[in-house]
Parts: structure tokens; C-alpha cells; sequence
């Protein structure tokens, strides 16, 4: 199980008795904020479980800090009530004992924040204490200076480097009571102070990375990824718009030709959005979640919701928009062949021979130097399965034939540059540069379909 670890920074006001409105449950009267969440949300967490407070202190800044003032009892020297007197360290003991607390409490030094070296130091503070896949529940109201800002990025930054979750970022409202001073007049069961969701806000930066990916790499996992992380307790229909929208990314990443055409992850992706606007579980327009499913779909207009081979077209468009080279080029060449094997399914319906047997043959003859092919040298190890394939392929080919041009002409207007290219990259051999594997793909794919085109009319 991952740890959870809840984190607050203590300040060093002093702090008025309140009530505090945690989703619709209301706590007892505290004067630490940290009380009402720690008791809300930490109460069934575990030995292995962390309660983090980080406080300023005399020992960091030479006066004292709010470990002084307000962790310690005693420190708030104008308080003349007693029980105000209490530091957070004392109440949280307390809280252990009242609800058998188990999650263990540090308390940790950092440095005030009022220059960059400070505010570093205060950054790896806080960061050494995470650990690999700690979940985050993130009490911000007491943080002082720019604490609250670079905490986001610290933990965004925590989640690619240590896999931790940010699960709630918290924020007690008090000041919607009014001034300290008003409210202290108030009868204390009155006070009661909203606590404020900030998680969304803090994800603007991960939806940022999510949208980045999509519109500049074409990867979409990360999509689903961030809906999952939105919603913990998922439904149905939108575990299986993820599940559609995982499979857009695989297919492509991992080049799966049948699954791309067949178009099925397609008609799930769109079923499944209309039905979550529908349902109102991501009907929020301005939500980022929702403006970038918008995107994505868009950007997936070329795809059809049916087997067509308009699906492996719209994936290879796809991957060259978004300079996937890696999959653009295998793409296009099992494209290209896949197109020849239907030019002539006829044919090779007519031997009996199975679409995949039928694969493997014109890829072997589009690999054939000229010479080899007029002379019918078929020698690759597929023409060893069954004598009937060379067989075919004398008969379909034949020197100086309609067909046998056509073969030798792809091979010449793109497709061996094409297959060259894909060698090239599946080798590792650096034959081609970056810029002249991106520059010189449309125009040789683009040549193969027009061939191909040109034929069958």
C-alpha cells in the first residue's frame, strides 16, 4: 500500500478558536486548522502513515519561528486564556489519545523563505521527506510567502521523480469570517470557517504536460491517465472511454496494423464521451480535463467508428503530424503492402492462400532487386512453405506483364526508399538524419499511394 502523508505548514499568527466545514462535516472547535483535517481526514491511517508539520525556527532564522510561537506551549505571548495557550505539538498529542491516532507526527525545521537560497533549502526540506509512491494531502492555508507556489511545482515535480500522487490540496478559509478580532466576539459555535478544494487549480501544470503531449507527441495515455487521477471512484462508462483512449495510443506507440483498421477503439471513444457530456461527469466546459478530450477528439476526426482501412490512413497522418518517426514508417510500409495484397486479392484468392501467407509474399518480392524479380529468384524462405506460392507468383508476374510493372514501378517511385528508410531506423545504423527522414516521408508514401491509386482505376 502506498503511504499517505499529509503536509502542512505552521504559521506563526495567533490563531482564533473556529469550526471548520470539511465537505459538508463540521469539526469541533479548534484553533489549528491542522487539527480539524488531521482528524478528518488522517484518523483511519496507519503506523507506516506521516503527519509532516514544518515549522520556521530560532535555530534556522536566529529569532524565534512559528515552532516557537506556536508548535511549542506558551508562545503566543499576548494570549491570556489558558487553553489558548496550547501549541499544535501538545493538541496533536492530544488528538492521538482521543482518537487513537496512528499515523506518527514529525515535526521538521525550515528556513523562513525570504531569499532564493532560502526557498531552495525549504525545497529539498520538504522533498527529502517523500518517499517512492506516497499519496499527498497538502494543507496550504498557513503557508507563508511563496510556499503555496513553488509547493505545486515541488510536488508535480515529486510525481515524475518519486511517482508520488497528489491527492488534495486544502485550504481553511477563516477569513470569510471576518476580522480575528470580530470573530473572537462571536459565539464559537457560530464560527464556522469553509475548507476550500484547491486540487484542480494545482493540476493546471499537469494538464499543461497532458496537453503538451498530445498536441506536440500525439501521445494520449497520459489523458487517461489524468481522468483517473480526477476520479477516484470511476464509472463504468468512463473507465471505458480510458480504456478507448489507451488503446489509441497503443495501437499507434506499438504499431498494431489490425487493430488500428479495425476501428473499434474508435467507436468506443466516441460513444463513451457523448455519454459522460450526457451524464454530466465531465460536462464542465471549463474544466482542462474537458477542453483537452475536445481537442482530442478533434484531432481524431480523421478516424472512422468501423473497420476501414480509412483508420490505418488517418494513424499514419497521425504519427507524421506529430513527428513520430518511428511509427510513421513501418506504418506506411505494412500499409503499402497491405494495399498491394488487395490489388490482387483476387488472385491469390483464387490459390487459396491465406491474407497473412499473402503478406509475407509481397513482402518478399518488394524487396527483390529488379534483376531477381524479372528472373522469378525466389528464394526467400516464404517461397519454402508451400510450392504453390512460387507458383502464384510466376503466374501473376510475369516478365514485361501489366502486373510486373506495376510491382517494379512501386519499388521506383517510392516504396524502396520508403523500406530503405525503415531499415535504416529498425537497424540503428544512422544512415538518415532526423531532417531527412521528416523531410523526405510524404513525398515517398504519398508517390506509393498515387501508384497504387492509378492502378486500380
Amino acid at each position: 500500500m502506498p503511504r499517505k502523508v499529509f503536509i502542512s505548514f505552521l504559521g506563526t499568527n495567533n490563531y482564533v478558536q473556529c469550526r471548520y466545514d470539511i465537505h459538508g462535516v463540521v469539526s469541533a472547535p479548534v484553533r489549528f486548522v491542522q487539527e480539524a483535517l488531521i482528524e478528518h481526514i488522517c484518523k483511519d491511517w496507519t503506523e507506516e502513515d506521516r503527519i509532516l508539520i514544518f515549522c520556521t525556527s530560532k535555530e534556522k532564522s536566529g529569532e524565534n519561528g512559528s515552532k516557537e510561537i506556536n508548535w511549542f506551549d506558551n508562545g503566543q505571548s499576548r494570549i491570556t486564556d489558558e487553553s489558548e495557550k496550547i501549541g499544535l505539538q501538545h493538541r496533536l498529542q492530544d488528538l492521538q489519545t482521543r482518537i487513537g491516532l496512528k499515523a506518527q507526527i514529525e515535526e521538521h525545521d525550515i528556513e523562513a523563505g525570504f531569499s532564493e537560497e532560502e526557498i531552495w533549502d525549504i525545497f529539498d526540506t520538504v522533498y527529502a521527506k517523500l518517499q517512492f509512491d506516497d499519496q499527498i494531502y497538502f494543507d496550504v492555508t498557513h503557508a507563508f510567502r511563496s510556499i503555496p507556489l513553488f509547493s505545486i511545482v515541488l510536488f508535480n515535480y515529486s510525481k515524475f521523480m518519486k511517482d508520488t500522487r497528489l491527492v488534495s490540496i486544502m485550504y481553511g478559509a477563516f477569513e470569510k469570517l471576518g476580522a480575528a478580532f470580530k470573530v473572537k466576539e462571536q459565539p464559537v459555535e457560530g464560527r464556522i470557517a469553509p475548507v476550500i478544494n484547491l486540487t484542480n487549480i494545482a493540476r493546471l501544470q499537469e494538464y499543461n504536460q497532458v496537453a503538451s503531449e498530445l498536441i506536440t507527441f500525439g501521445r494520449v495515455k497520459s489523458i487517461s491517465d489524468s481522468i483517473y487521477y480526477k476520479n477516484d471512484e470511476a464509472s463504468d462508462d468512463l473507465c471505458c472511454l480510458c480504456e478507448a483512449i489507451d488503446e489509441l495510443d497503443e495501437y499507434i506507440a506499438t504499431i498494431q496494423l489490425e487493430n488500428i483498421r479495425h476501428g473499434e477503439y474508435v467507436k468506443r471513444f466516441h460513444k463513451y464521451l457523448q455519454r459522460m457530456r450526457d451524464s454530466g461527469e465531465i460536462a464542465d466546459a471549463s474544466h482542462p480535463i474537458t477542453k483537452i478530450l475536445d481537442k482530442l477528439e478533434e484531432e481524431m476526426s480523421s478516424f472512422v467508428p468501423r473497420d476501414d482501412i480509412q483508420n490505418i490512413e488517418a494513424a499514419i497522418e497521425w504519427a507524421n503530424r506529430h513527428g513520430m518517426i518511428l511509427q510513421e514508417y513501418p506504418l506506411a510500409e505494412e500499409y503499402i503492402i497491405y494495399r498491394i495484397v488487395y490489388v490482387f486479392h483476387e488472385k491469390w484468392s483464387e490459390y487459396d492462400i491465406s491474407e497473412s501467407d499473402s503478406r509475407e509474399i509481397f513482402a518478399s518480392i518488394m524487396g527483390m532487386k529488379d534483376r531477381d524479380f524479372d528472373n522469378m529468384k525466389l528464394t526467400d524462405r516464404v517461397f519454402q512453405k508451400d510450392e504453390i506460392f512460387p507458383r502464384f507468383v510466376r503466374n501473376t508476374f510475369p516478365r514485361n506483364s501489366v502486373n510486373a510493372t506495376f510491382i517494379k514501378e512501386m519499388k521506383r517511385c517510392g516504396y524502396s526508399e520508403l523500406r530503405l528508410r525503415r531499415n535504416s531506423l529498425a537497424h540503428a545504423n544512422g544512415k538518415y538524419s532526423y531532417q531527412d527522414l521528416t523531410d523526405k516521408f510524404l513525398d515517398v508514401y504519398s508517390n506509393c499511394i498515387d501508384v497504387i491509386c492509378n492502378f486500380e482505376n
